[in-house]
């Protein structure tokens, strides 16, 4: 039974298309699956969420890592045979340098390895956000990203609220949800249209319908910055999914194009079986596209100039602090060998103790 609510509009009468049209309007068509039970009409359908729990849970302990502090100390290394180097020695809880007798990681070794760890936390974090701006559906696919940045539609018209017409009586009230639809002209300039359609055999094609929709824009709506939506029900209204299709007016295509249309189809696949009303799944339909395909995105070219600035950024403060980790090396060896010069006692002079040798010789004859 079609659903009781205050879907009002006109009805229309089927026409033929005439071969063509006098505009160039941009169209196409699509199909959402149909459930093997259930209602198929928009909204009607309710999810189940199914939590999984478990009586017990078994969590194993890794054992503790070996401590070299204290008065231990580490295993003995491998057989060390002829030509094999001996180990470092300890000293109290500090280890010094490699166990096997290698020189510890020299600075720049180490701000190497920081500037491939930061690559590649940048390199995740792009993808990261690249994920973030497809949503998810709710059958676990993606949503189309927006890649590209548009601007508002200026075409100099007010928004009309009386954009819905409903002759399957899905809608509960038609000039509420007309009048949330605002949102998404607000935020394309767009003015949006519904029309959800009662079953007409003589439409028996998809590409009858088409063109049934592009003759309604023709001669329903007198301006070209309109998105038009229309539903094509099937006989048993409530248990089959039907066609749908839209039109773009001559001037929405550079807001409306097949990236932005394509997100639009997203929305409302995820949308058509969840327990949201009709009213509720359109106006977040189109709200949600309208949020999504007018957001300022960041393209590839801009994402990898930015991974690339940074990893030049990352590269000269890393040459910069192994430049002055190498300078302070240096002086403090040129200091520690002036300090030990200096502490060193002076030899005596072979000539001078001779001479001293002769004098006293002298004195005592």
């Amino acid at each position: 039974m079609p659903r009781a609510g205050s879907g009002g509009g006109r009805t229309s009468s089927p026409r033929r298309s005439s071969g063509g049209h006098s505009s160039s309007r941009s169209s196409g068509g699509h199909r959402i699956s149909s459930r093997s039970s259930g209602s198929s009409r928009a909204g009607s359908a309710r999810s189940t969420v199914f939590r999984s729990s478990s009586s017990s849970s078994y969590r194993r302990s890794a054992p503790p890592p070996p401590s070299f502090g204290g008065t231990r100390t580490p295993p003995p290394p491998p057989f060390q045979g002829p030509g094999m180097p001996l180990p470092r020695r300890y000293s109290g809880r500090t280890y010094r340098g490699n166990y096997y007798g290698g020189s510890p990681s020299s600075p720049a070794v180490s701000v190497i390895a920081s500037v491939i760890v930061l690559v590649v936390i940048l390199f995740f974090v792009s993808v990261f956000f690249s994920a973030i701006s497809s949503a998810g559906r709710s059958d676990g696919s993606a949503l189309p990203a927006s890649t590209r940045n548009r601007e508002k539609l200026n075409a100099g018209l007010s928004f009309d609220s009386g954009c819905i017409v409903d002759e399957i009586g899905w809608f509960d009230s038609v000039s509420a949800a007309g009048r949330q639809l605002r949102t998404f002209y607000d935020k394309t300039g767009v003015q949006p249209y519904i029309v959800l359609l009662q079953y007409h055999p003589e439409l028996a094609t998809d590409s009858q319908k088409e063109s049934y929709a592009q003759d309604y824009y023709e001669e329903n709506i007198d301006n070209e910055a309109t998105f038009l939506y229309m539903y094509f029900a099937e006989e048993d209204v409530d248990n089959e999914v039907g066609y749908m299709c839209y039109v773009n007016g001559k001037q929405v295509d550079s807001v409306m194009d097949a990236e932005a249309v394509d997100i639009f189809w997203g929305y409302l696949d995820r949308n058509w079986y969840s327990g949201m009303s009709t009213d509720d799944l359109f106006v977040n339909a189109f709200t949600s596209t309208a949020e999504t395909i007018m957001a300022k995105t960041r393209t590839k070219t801009e994402i990898i100039f930015i991974l690339v600035a940074g990893v030049v950024i990352i590269g000269i403060i890393a040459a910069v602090i192994t430049a002055m980790k190498t300078r302070r090396r240096h002086e403090r060896e040129r200091a520690e060998e002036t300090q030990r010069i200096l502490n060193t006692p002076l030899p005596d002079d072979p000539l001078s103790s001779q001479g001293k040798t002769q004098t006293n010789n002298n004195i005592q004859l």
